[in-house]
């Protein structure tokens, strides 16, 4: 008998805090009374904090912290040495942030020296994360509309489910994203999203991606008569599940 722990390093490389009691890991890939039964479910002692930029530019490392599972201990007797796979499956709540431009014209019909330009493809910036937007479109909806679309992508390899579902895979929680858009001008609606409202909702992701399309009214108080560029924010959030694993080598030895 040699009792040993189980320790994992987690480490957030990512740009959106992870809270304590929204991480689950658990041990799986053996068969716990082999092992004298040891705790096989824990959630971290501290959150995990994003990594970001600071004012000077640098790198701030997101939170690094240690989870360990003691009482192991094989009980068994064994022929030969064999190896055992440990696998920690993890369970986390995350999400994302992302922003692009649009251009609103007091005339969007004619064609004229404007100081931006509807019709075109945008670029889209979304925060570290396994889900990004991406393939962000503007055009002219109407007198006095412009429409964007953009798709929401699964980039990682894990699996996402609907947030707060403890990263259920049945067909009702898979593959949704809940997403909210803001241009901050009265007016705006969205379609592909559902369970919410015109701008906020689940999306649900089909072969790792999904299309939104969005259309902005310019005639409020805030947008009428002006030329100018406004940023689009789209935030998410989503459970995700992912796993590591490594073998264990049990050695046999003679009594």
């Amino acid at each position: 008998n040699f009792p040993f722990d189980v320790t994992l390093n987690l480490e957030n490389k990512g740009e959106f805090d992870v809270q304590k009691e929204k991480i689950n890991v658990t041990l799986k890939g053996f068969f716990p009374p082999d092992f004298d039964n040891p705790v096989v479910t824990k959630s971290p002692d501290e959150n995990l904090d994003r990594s970001f930029i600071d004012s000077d530019g640098k790198t701030v490392p997101g939170t690094v912290t240690f989870l360990t599972f003691p009482g192991f201990n094989f009980k068994g007797a064994l022929p030969a040495n064999n190896e055992f796979t440990i696998r920690a499956e993890l369970c986390y709540l995350y999400g994302f942030t992302a922003q692009s431009d649009v251009c609103i014209l007091d005339d969007l019909t004619e064609k004229k020296d404007d100081v931006c330009v509807v019709n075109e493809k945008k670029s889209a910036e979304t925060s570290s994360s396994p889900v990004q937007i991406e393939s962000f479109e503007e055009s002219v909806a109407g007198t006095d509309k412009i429409a964007f679309n953009f798709e929401v992508v699964h980039r990682g390899t894990g699996a996402i489910s609907k947030r707060s579902s403890a990263c259920d895979d049945e067909q009702i929680n898979k593959d949704k994203v809940f997403l909210e858009i803001e241009s901050g001008i009265p007016g705006l609606t969205c379609s592909g999203i559902a369970e919410g409202n015109a701008t906020s909702g689940y999306t649900t992701l089909f072969g790792g991606k999904r299309l939104i399309r969005c259309t902005q009214d310019t005639t409020s108080q805030e947008a009428q008569g002006k030329d100018f560029e406004k940023k689009i924010t789209i935030k998410g959030d989503f459970d995700y599940k992912a796993h590591k694993q490594r073998s264990l080598l049990v050695k046999h030895t003679s009594s």
